[in-house]
Protein backbone atom coordinates (compact mmCIF):
# COMPACT_ATOMS: atom_id res chain seq x y z
CA UNK A 1 0.00 0.00 0.00
CA UNK A 2 3.01 2.66 0.64
CA UNK A 3 4.40 1.99 -2.75
CA UNK A 4 1.24 2.62 -4.11
CA UNK A 5 0.63 6.25 -2.26
CA UNK A 6 4.43 6.94 -3.25
CA UNK A 7 3.82 6.01 -7.03
CA UNK A 8 0.36 8.53 -6.77
CA UNK A 9 2.51 11.25 -5.30
CA UNK A 10 5.56 11.02 -7.76
CA UNK A 11 2.98 10.91 -10.55
CA UNK A 12 1.28 14.01 -9.50
CA UNK A 13 4.00 15.65 -8.89
CA UNK A 14 5.56 15.07 -12.72
CA UNK A 15 2.64 16.59 -13.86
CA UNK A 16 3.28 19.61 -15.55
CA UNK A 17 0.73 22.60 -15.28
CA UNK A 18 -0.12 23.69 -19.05
CA UNK A 19 0.18 27.15 -19.97
CA UNK A 20 -3.02 29.50 -19.89
CA UNK A 21 -4.71 28.80 -23.42
CA UNK A 22 -4.28 31.22 -25.95
CA UNK A 23 -7.21 32.26 -27.14
CA UNK A 24 -6.34 34.29 -29.80
CA UNK A 25 -7.97 33.92 -33.16
CA UNK A 26 -7.88 35.63 -36.57
CA UNK A 27 -10.02 38.31 -36.01
CA UNK A 28 -8.06 39.21 -33.00
CA UNK A 29 -5.25 39.47 -35.29
CA UNK A 30 -6.94 41.67 -37.82
CA UNK A 31 -8.71 44.06 -35.46
CA UNK A 32 -5.23 44.65 -33.75
CA UNK A 33 -3.35 45.87 -36.55
CA UNK A 34 -3.89 49.33 -38.37
CA UNK A 35 -1.91 48.62 -40.92
CA UNK A 36 -2.68 45.91 -44.42
CA UNK A 37 -2.17 42.27 -43.70
CA UNK A 38 -2.34 39.78 -46.60
CA UNK A 39 -5.65 37.42 -46.14
CA UNK A 40 -5.43 33.44 -47.61
CA UNK A 41 -8.68 32.01 -46.93
CA UNK A 42 -10.21 28.66 -48.09
CA UNK A 43 -12.61 27.20 -50.09
CA UNK A 44 -15.12 27.83 -47.00
CA UNK A 45 -14.40 31.54 -46.48
CA UNK A 46 -12.22 30.79 -43.43
CA UNK A 47 -9.09 32.19 -42.55
CA UNK A 48 -6.04 30.13 -42.71
CA UNK A 49 -3.32 32.43 -42.96
CA UNK A 50 -2.02 36.27 -42.53
CA UNK A 51 1.20 38.00 -43.60
CA UNK A 52 2.37 41.04 -43.05
CA UNK A 53 1.55 43.75 -45.83
CA UNK A 54 4.46 43.37 -47.94
CA UNK A 55 6.01 40.08 -46.65
CA UNK A 56 7.53 38.33 -49.46
CA UNK A 57 9.46 35.59 -46.71
CA UNK A 58 12.30 37.86 -46.08
CA UNK A 59 11.12 39.77 -43.64
CA UNK A 60 7.61 39.47 -41.79
CA UNK A 61 5.23 37.77 -39.92
CA UNK A 62 3.20 34.76 -40.85
CA UNK A 63 0.51 34.09 -38.87
CA UNK A 64 -1.08 30.29 -39.67
CA UNK A 65 -5.03 28.84 -38.14
CA UNK A 66 -6.66 25.94 -37.51
CA UNK A 67 -10.10 25.43 -38.82
CA UNK A 68 -11.38 26.90 -35.68
CA UNK A 69 -9.54 30.59 -36.11
CA UNK A 70 -7.59 30.08 -33.35
CA UNK A 71 -4.05 30.75 -33.81
CA UNK A 72 -1.56 27.54 -34.44
CA UNK A 73 1.48 29.21 -35.13
CA UNK A 74 3.37 32.49 -35.72
CA UNK A 75 6.67 32.91 -37.48
CA UNK A 76 9.01 35.88 -38.11
CA UNK A 77 11.16 36.00 -40.85
CA UNK A 78 14.42 37.59 -41.25
CA UNK A 79 16.33 36.67 -44.56
CA UNK A 80 14.12 33.87 -45.68
CA UNK A 81 14.96 32.62 -41.75
CA UNK A 82 12.32 31.77 -39.02
CA UNK A 83 13.91 33.91 -36.24
CA UNK A 84 10.92 33.64 -33.80
CA UNK A 85 8.29 30.72 -34.02
CA UNK A 86 5.60 29.97 -31.68
CA UNK A 87 3.28 27.22 -32.10
CA UNK A 88 0.13 26.43 -30.00
CA UNK A 89 -2.36 23.55 -30.01
CA UNK A 90 -6.22 23.22 -31.05
CA UNK A 91 -7.47 24.58 -27.52
CA UNK A 92 -4.84 27.68 -27.72
CA UNK A 93 -1.90 26.20 -25.50
CA UNK A 94 1.95 27.21 -25.97
CA UNK A 95 3.36 23.65 -27.25
CA UNK A 96 6.71 25.35 -28.50
CA UNK A 97 8.75 28.19 -28.93
CA UNK A 98 12.10 29.13 -30.86
CA UNK A 99 14.07 32.18 -30.38
CA UNK A 100 13.62 35.31 -28.66
CA UNK A 101 10.35 37.42 -29.06
CA UNK A 102 13.26 40.54 -30.34
CA UNK A 103 12.53 39.68 -33.50
CA UNK A 104 14.19 42.58 -35.18
CA UNK A 105 17.08 44.34 -34.47
CA UNK A 106 19.28 46.75 -36.77
CA UNK A 107 22.09 49.18 -36.75
CA UNK A 108 22.53 51.72 -39.46
CA UNK A 109 25.62 54.06 -39.77
CA UNK A 110 24.30 57.56 -40.55
CA UNK A 111 27.79 58.80 -41.05
CA UNK A 112 31.33 59.05 -39.26
CA UNK A 113 29.63 59.59 -35.92
CA UNK A 114 26.11 58.44 -35.42
CA UNK A 115 23.67 55.44 -35.98
CA UNK A 116 20.22 55.10 -36.14
CA UNK A 117 18.78 51.52 -34.32
CA UNK A 118 15.30 50.08 -34.36
CA UNK A 119 14.40 47.20 -32.73
CA UNK A 120 11.55 44.78 -32.65
CA UNK A 121 9.62 42.90 -30.17
CA UNK A 122 6.51 40.70 -31.11
CA UNK A 123 4.11 41.67 -28.59
CA UNK A 124 0.91 38.91 -27.85
CA UNK A 125 0.38 37.66 -24.84
CA UNK A 126 4.01 39.69 -23.49
CA UNK A 127 4.19 42.62 -21.46
CA UNK A 128 7.22 45.31 -22.27
CA UNK A 129 8.48 47.60 -19.45
CA UNK A 130 10.92 50.47 -20.86
CA UNK A 131 13.94 49.51 -23.05
CA UNK A 132 16.90 50.17 -21.19
CA UNK A 133 20.32 50.66 -22.78
CA UNK A 134 23.76 51.62 -21.65
CA UNK A 135 26.97 51.74 -24.32
CA UNK A 136 30.24 51.37 -23.00
CA UNK A 137 30.60 53.74 -19.95
CA UNK A 138 27.70 56.00 -21.05
CA UNK A 139 25.02 56.83 -18.52
CA UNK A 140 22.36 53.94 -19.25
CA UNK A 141 19.01 55.36 -21.62
CA UNK A 142 15.36 54.31 -20.92
CA UNK A 143 12.93 54.39 -24.46
CA UNK A 144 9.51 53.33 -24.63
CA UNK A 145 8.21 50.97 -26.89
CA UNK A 146 5.77 52.17 -29.33
CA UNK A 147 3.32 50.11 -31.33
CA UNK A 148 4.83 49.60 -34.45
CA UNK A 149 3.07 50.22 -37.89
CA UNK A 150 5.14 48.39 -40.34
CA UNK A 151 4.95 44.67 -38.62
CA UNK A 152 1.95 43.69 -37.10
CA UNK A 153 1.79 42.94 -33.30
CA UNK A 154 5.02 44.25 -32.80
CA UNK A 155 6.39 47.23 -30.37
CA UNK A 156 9.36 48.91 -31.35
CA UNK A 157 11.74 51.61 -30.38
CA UNK A 158 14.03 53.43 -33.06
CA UNK A 159 16.80 56.23 -31.67
CA UNK A 160 19.83 57.78 -32.92
CA UNK A 161 23.38 57.49 -30.73
CA UNK A 162 26.66 59.77 -31.45
CA UNK A 163 29.61 57.67 -32.04
CA UNK A 164 31.93 60.03 -32.77
CA UNK A 165 33.81 59.35 -29.28
CA UNK A 166 33.27 55.21 -29.56
CA UNK A 167 36.32 53.16 -30.66
CA UNK A 168 34.58 50.26 -29.79
CA UNK A 169 30.74 49.60 -29.37
CA UNK A 170 29.93 47.20 -26.32
CA UNK A 171 26.01 47.34 -25.56
CA UNK A 172 24.74 45.79 -22.49
CA UNK A 173 21.43 46.11 -21.20
CA UNK A 174 21.12 48.51 -18.52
Amino acid sequence: MRWVVLLLIISLSACKNRNPPCLIDATDILKGFSGKLITVKDSNNRIVALYDKGWDSLKGGAYLFYPNQFLKSYTFYQNKVAVYTENYDEHGHLTHTMGSPMVNRVINELGEDSAYVEVYFYKPLKSYQQLNIKINNKPAVNYTLETDTNFSNMKSVIFGINTGDLTTLICTPG
